[in-house]
């Protein structure tokens, strides 16, 4: 036995053999892609769409089954003593598996969109997979290059002889019989012979089993277990986008997304053999490792390269004009298919070092949050693709990070992050904000006035965009360009069009435990976290199509910069600190109020240091250049608001947010006062109350004062004055600026103050109080009432904002006939019933009774709390007395601040 282990050290080839191993094998596998890629292109053209949607999903599918077939390779690649044994198990498993699919054929054939005859295709295909799989891993254990290569293209010469006459006599089940006949002449190719000639009788076992390993290391055999289910993981990665796709997408669409799958499928096959070949070598500790990945990347980039130069005209050549389309996200989805090669030389090399475990723990999350994204955005091509880009993206920085962290210093950091990472309040912080970001997903409200027109403006061309901001919108483009790039990545849907700011929304939770630690301690970090993960002003926002949330999280961003500098921070808090405060001003222009406030406290702490006698010179630097920096990147947006001022202040508008909506309650009314001030303070902490509610907590504000006098009365500390101002000092600004307008002193032009009011509440709670079960309870009945709110403000029908125009909209498009028109009121609803209600002909109600009815049915959308004045009011009950003399009304529905009536 020593004899033989020497003998195969002996074969096992030396470094600098290791490219020309990768390479030989490698242009096997390309001339391989290259002949099944000729196989997809004729047939593309042979078949219907449908029907090579049908084929390419067999293909995967035959993928699918071949999944344990890396894991096996890559398993006797590390561990050829095990083929002896797993031989009869595959041959038996596979053909047990083929009988079961054969004769569920019936059944699978209608669930997965295939036909009877492909389903029972791809249980003949079963008994070969497993064992090729095997005989392929034997071949890479023993460095057989040239029986290697033979195996591979016997699959495409079977495929292209046999497979185009099948397919044109038989359909694209010809097609599907042709792929599992050349998996069995694969099969031929690679069992034979499998053992090098010269190791003799004493590598021989009467069957293969026994045969000797290629190292000698004890714990090989646990590590081709993780090395076997992480290549089984990767297979998920790489196909289960398609499957999906198939399922969920239009024929048409599922056909355009089965080219980019095909094409992306070149790269990925092209690289296939560079981990198996690297998994002997990275075993037996000769590396490789550096040749793999710059042979993987050469072949990546040169894939990307090819379809880059006109990726539209490249699938029209090869698939058809039909499926052009494709081309538009052909070059990130190549890419992204690019990388998952490197990924597999990564994991290759890690599970044969015996960092499999980890690799594979990447891998599961990033076929999760593949699926995650495919499921919520894919409802076309092009949104299926870009989820995969992000998932294999996230994938490889996730394995790229392990393997520096593993070789550099950085890996004992990790060691003492994990520690951190286990503290108590890092554990409740984490909970916390898993659960904000649940809360933020579960939206039971559909979109409204504002979010439609944030979606109309995003939909446009980028310079139309902001033409259109420029001339008809008050606020900075820097939301609208996020949303712009979001709905070109993910769609428009719902959900899509409000993940920005549910991400802001989310990570606001954690930056109030950093921002309460720094100002206090743990304790007020944790609770105030807490808080935020389920304060229901904080959750509406993160779930508008609106601003507001990425206006919360830039302003706890500033602040705690700022806490840190004014404590001695270095250069890269100064930075930190001037692009959120820019950063805030381009979000809303209320935001400058906070900027203000902060530059205040500023020069207030250099006066008071100056006057204690202590070096301020170089604080008053390094304020002033970030000042001007700030001043700098702000400066751009001053003509763009004066022009939005101009163009609203012609129209009669002012500068200003939309009509009063939701105002109508009974705090808030229609002057400013104590009330006003006090209903917006109640919006702040327990969300968007309907009026029984509001009158309710409008009589507790005595508790509130109570609270803060409590506050105040602690030891005094200038933190919290600094703090105070922040929340006071832009709520005063707004107040003065609704004497002139009054619709602008509302919570949502306020967002900023509203993270940093539950600090001070957060504080409050864990210092007035003087023993920790006070503190417990105190925070428990907080949380408990902002869940109460939270639960009151999202499913209550009377709350004032919210507007149903998606139930309303919905009924209306299910009922609609051809030559039905919607009239809809206030003139305001067009982008919101035009998001709805896109097939629908829709006409504003502008005239009154005169104006003319067309259609043999009349619906009728109107919002109240959105009319501009009793006119509008008039108007509407006007067209609503000559559609009533001219016809019969049908129904009249109520929904929350919404109405719709249907005339016959």
């Amino acid at each position: 036995m020593t004899v033989v282990a020497e003998r195969l050290r002996a074969r096992v080839p030396a470094p600098s053999e290791a490219a020309r191993d990768q390479v030989f094998v490698a242009s096997g596998q390309i001339a391989a892609g290259v002949g099944n890629m000729l196989f997809s292109l004729v047939v593309a053209r042979l078949l219907a769409p449908g029907a090579f949607a049908q084929l390419a999903s067999f293909l995967a599918l035959y993928l699918v089954l071949s999944m344990p077939g890396s894991a096996i390779s890559a398993a006797i690649a590390l561990h050829p003593s095990w083929a002896g044994r797993a031989r009869p198990l595959l041959l038996r498993g596979g053909a047990t598996l083929g009988l079961a699919l054969a004769v569920a054929a019936p059944w699978l054939g209608p669930a997965m969109r295939l036909p009877i005859a492909m389903v029972v295709v791809l249980g003949l295909s079963c008994p070969a997979l497993g064992t090729l799989a095997l005989e392929r891993g034997r071949l890479y254990a023993w460095n057989r290059r040239a029986q290697l290569v033979g195996s591979f293209l016997v699959e495409p010469a079977v495929r292209l002889l046999l497979g185009l006459f099948l397919t044109l006599t038989i359909g694209a089940a010809g097609g599907a019989l042709a792929v599992a006949i050349g998996g069995y002449g694969a099969l031929e190719i690679a069992r034979r012979h499998w053992l090098p000639r010269h190791l003799g009788k004493a590598t021989s076992d009467a069957g293969g089993a026994g045969a000797v390993e290629p190292t000698l290391r004890p714990s090989l055999g646990r590590t081709a277990r993780w090395a076997a289910l992480s290549f089984l993981a990767l297979v998920v990665v790489q196909n289960q986008d398609l499957l999906i796709a198939n399922r969920v997408l239009s024929p048409g669409q599922a056909g355009l997304f089965a080219v980019l799958s095909t094409l992306g499928g070149l790269a990925a096959f092209a690289t296939m053999t560079v981990p198996l070949v690297l998994l002997p070598r990275s075993g037996n500790g000769r590396g490789g490792v550096l040749p793999a990945i710059w042979l993987t990347i050469l072949i990546g980039a040169a894939a990307v390269g090819i379809t880059a130069v006109m990726p539209g005209p490249l699938v029209a050549a090869l698939f058809g004009s039909r499926y052009e389309a494709a081309g538009s996200v052909l070059v990130p989805y190549m890419a992204a298919m690019s990388l998952l090669g490197i990924v597999r030389v990564l994991v290759a090399h890690r599970c044969a070092i015996g960092a499999g475990r980890s690799s594979l723990v990447l891998i599961l999350c990033a076929i999760a949050t593949q699926a995650a994204l495919i499921l919520a955005f894919g409802h076309d091509a092009r949104s299926v693709a870009f989820s995969t880009v992000g998932a294999v993206t996230g994938l490889t920085a996730g394995l790229t990070t392990a393997e520096v962290a593993r070789l550099t210093a950085f890996g004992s950091r990790l060691a003492r992050l994990r520690t951190t990472l286990r503290q108590p309040a890092i554990v409740v912080v984490a909970v916390a904000t898993t659960l904000g970001v649940v809360e933020r997903f579960i939206i039971p409200r559909g979109l409204w006035l504002d979010e439609a027109t944030s979606v109309f403006e995003a939909r446009l061309p980028f310079g139309g965009m902001i033409d259109t901001l420029r001339t008809a919108d008050v606020h900075p483009p820097l939301y609208f360009s996020m949303l712009w790039v979001t709905i070109r990545v993910i769609g428009s849907g719902p959900l899509a069009v409000r993940i920005p700011s549910i991400v802001a929304g989310s990570l606001v939770i954690p930056m109030m435990y950093v921002l309460g630690r720094e100002a206090y301690d743990r304790r007020t970090g944790t609770l105030a976290a807490l808080a935020g993960s389920v304060a229901p002003i904080m959750v509406w926002y993160s779930q508008e199509a609106r601003m507001y949330a990425l206006l919360m999280l830039f302003g706890v961003i500033a602040l705690w910069a700022q806490l840190r500098i004014l404590r001695g921070g270095g250069r890269g808090l100064w930075v930190i600190y001037a692009l959120s405060s820019a950063a805030l001003v381009w979000t809303q222009y209320f935001g400058a109020f906070q900027v203000v406030v902060q530059q205040f406290a500023f020069l207030y702490v250099i006066y008071t240091r100056h006057r204690r006698g202590r070096p301020v010179r170089e604080l008053v630097m390094a304020w002033a250049i970030t000042a001007l920096v700030i001043a700098v990147l702000v400066a751009p947006l001053l003509p763009f608001a004066y022009q939005q001022f101009m163009v609203n202040q012609t129209a009669g508008k002012g500068f200003g947010g939309p009509q009063n909506v939701g105002t109508a309650t009974a705090l808030h009314g229609n002057q400013l006062g104590v009330y006003a001030a006090l209903a917006n303070l109640i919006w702040a902490v327990w969300g968007y109350q309907p009026n029984p509610v509001m009158t309710l907590l409008g009589a507790l504000w005595p508790l509130g004062m109570l609270g803060a006098l409590v506050l105040l009365g602690r030891r005094h500390r200038p933190v919290t004055t600094f703090l105070v101002l922040c929340v006071v000092g832009p709520g005063l600004a707004l107040f003065g600026l609704g004497l002139v307008k009054r619709d602008l002193f509302d919570i949502r032009y306020l967002s900023t103050v509203v993270p940093i009011a539950f600090v001070l509440i957060a504080r409050l709670l864990s210092a007035a109080p003087r023993k920790t079960m006070a503190v417990g309870v105190s925070a428990g009945v907080l949380v408990c009432s902002l869940l109460v709110g939270l639960v009151d403000q999202q499913y209550n029908g009377a709350n004032p904002r919210t507007y149903d125009f998606n139930g309303a909209l919905a009924t209306i498009e299910a009922q609609a006939r051809p030559g039905d028109v919607v009239y809809y009121d206030p003139i305001d609803l067009r982008q919101v019933v035009e998001y709805y209600g896109p097939h629908l002909v829709l006409k504003p109600l502008t005239a009154g009774p005169g104006q003319p009815v067309q259609g043999r049915v009349s619906f009728v959308v109107a919002s109240r709390s959105l009319m501009n004045g009793a006119s509008n009011e008039v108007a509407l009950s006007s067209f609503l007395d000559t559609l009533r003399a001219q016809g019969r009304l049908i129904q009249h529905r109520k929904l929350p601040n919404v109405e719709t009536w249907e005339f016959r």
